[in-house]
Parts: structure tokens; sequence; C-alpha cells
């Protein structure tokens, strides 16, 4: 049986500062995937696609918002969850770089919070925890943000917490863009899941959105889309069974190290749950073939 999941990640050319023409912009891709692919439940942009990377403090707002309330009606308007990538927050006299995450009515159902700006070029507060949501009739969905990847802790414990696929908008500029579209491979045969990497574009890279090269990753590190240079919307669907058949007969009908890493007796100081009382196990059945 199948947990089907039309997902959509928007790789888009981003105008640094401009919050109208990023909205404008972002708002007709939405439609343009709505149009041609109706069955997409799920969109997710990319890191600061809506404000740009500059002027942080000069470009945060609070949230709920103006931008906030424009992602509400998008989402609403074509029953989608939607990520629209991350903004700058303000609250409480800090600045977040923000992930609001809304479901098929419209409503905020989360807002996430990055964990590891990128040190010492980024300068707004970290996050204190990771985010997982449920998307009904299909499965459990994590969601990071670009340098987050970069801290395998971060990916484990978004899959502990039984996530199946791992959204992960970024705004990639730098040279090392190579390296992150290794890591994603990387994460989702560790934690036998999807990854989505979804990274802007633009002229100037760190201010203008990224360097491309968005990816989706299936459970055992095969890409099943991957964008160029250019804006581009990957639309797929993806089947969330492939996570399970992964999990219970291996990689390559091989290899399963998240049962592996529970199944052994010693465990590390964030391994606080018991193997049988864990989402991975729980929701995925793990022991079905133990070695």
């Amino acid at each position: 049986m199948s947990r089907l999941l039309g997902l959509a990640a928007c790789q888009l050319e981003v105008f640094p500062g401009d919050t109208g023409k990023n909205l404008e912009n972002m708002t007709r891709q939405i439609e343009l995937i709505k149009y041609y692919s109706p069955w997409v439940k799920l969109i997710v942009a990319s890191e600061l696609v809506i404000q740009g990377s500059t002027d942080f403090e000069t470009l945060a707002e609070t949230i709920p918002g103006p931008i906030t309330d424009v992602c509400s009606r998008i989402a609403k308007e074509h029953g989608i969850y939607f990520i629209p990538g991350s903004m700058y927050e303000k609250k409480e006299g800090r600045i977040f770089n923000a992930s609001p995450v809304f479901d098929d009515q419209g409503n905020m159902i989360h807002n996430y919070h990055k964990m590891y700006p990128w040190r010492p070029h980024e300068k707004t507060d970290s996050g204190r925890q990771t985010l997982v949501f449920d998307l009904p009739d299909a499965g459990r969905i994590g969601l990071c943000n670009c340098y987050d990847l970069w801290f395998p802790e971060v990916i484990r414990d978004l899959v502990f917490k039984g996530a199946e696929v791992i959204l992960i908008p970024t705004a990639a500029g730098t040279q090392d863009r190579v390296q992150e579209v290794i890591m994603a491979r990387a994460a989702a045969i560790q934690n036998q899941c999807y990854v989505i990497s979804v990274n802007g574009v633009g002229v100037n890279g760190v201010a203008s959105g990224g360097k491309g090269h968005s990816l989706i990753v299936d459970p055992e590190g095969h890409i099943v889309q991957e964008a160029g240079q250019l804006q581009e919307n990957l639309i797929a669907m993806l089947d969330l069974e492939t996570v399970q058949h992964s999990r219970d007969f291996g990689i390559a009908g091989v290899s399963r190290p998240l049962a592996s890493f529970f199944h052994e007796k010693h465990r590390f100081e964030y391994q606080t749950l018991a193997y049988e009382e864990s989402p991975v196990y729980t929701q995925n059945q793990l022991n079905k073939q133990r070695r």
C-alpha cells in the first residue's frame, strides 16, 4: 500500500530587499505548480526567499505580520501545506531566521527558528529545538534550515521524532554548495528518509539567494530530481512507504543503519529513549527483521 505525497520545491530567483517582487514571483510559481500538477499538497521554497539575506535588522518583521498574512492566503487558496522558505522575525528584542509552516486551511501551525546560523556571518539568534509536523494521510515531516544540515545531530533528532521527509530551505551561494549536495545524499542514506534541499538562485550568490542545485533525494541516496542554476520548480510524487521499505529491508537490500543504531546495547548520552519507546520503532516497526 502506498502513502503518496505530492511535493514541490521552488528554487526561486531572489531580489534582495524587494519583498513585493519576491512575493509576486513566489505566488506566480505556486500558481503554475498547481495548474500543471494539482495533486501537489506540500510546497517549500528556499531560505530567505522573500526578503533576501541582506540588512536583516531592517527587514525583520513580526510573525504573524504582513508577510505571513500573504503566505496564509496562498496556502488556503491552493489547499496546500506551505513553507515559504524562511524570513527574518523580530521577537522579544531578538531576531531569528524563522520558517513558518502553514496548513491547507491557511493556519500557521508551527514556526521553526534556525538552530545553527552560519557563523560568523549570520548574526541572527539561534533556535532551541527541532520541528516535526504531520501531514494527514501521508506522514511526518521534519524541517530544518540551510546550515543545520551540517550538523548530523539535527537530522537524526528529526528522524528520532518520526520524520520520514526532511525539508531544508537553503540560501547557499558559496563554493561549498557542492559539499552540501553530498551531505544531503549522505543524510538521506544514514537516516533512510527523503531529503529535500531547496536552494535559491541569483546573480550575486550569497546576497541574491544562492547557487541553485536544489535536489530531492530518496531514502537510499538516489537523486530523484536536481535543478540547475536557474529558477526552477522540482515537482515529484513521493511514496513514503519507500522509507518503510528501506528501514525494513535495508539500503540496497543490505544495510539498516537506523535499526543497528538502536539494536546495540550501548548508548550515547543523548539517547534517552529505549528502543521500543522511540518513534523510529513505533512508527516504522524496525523489529520486523532483527539482525
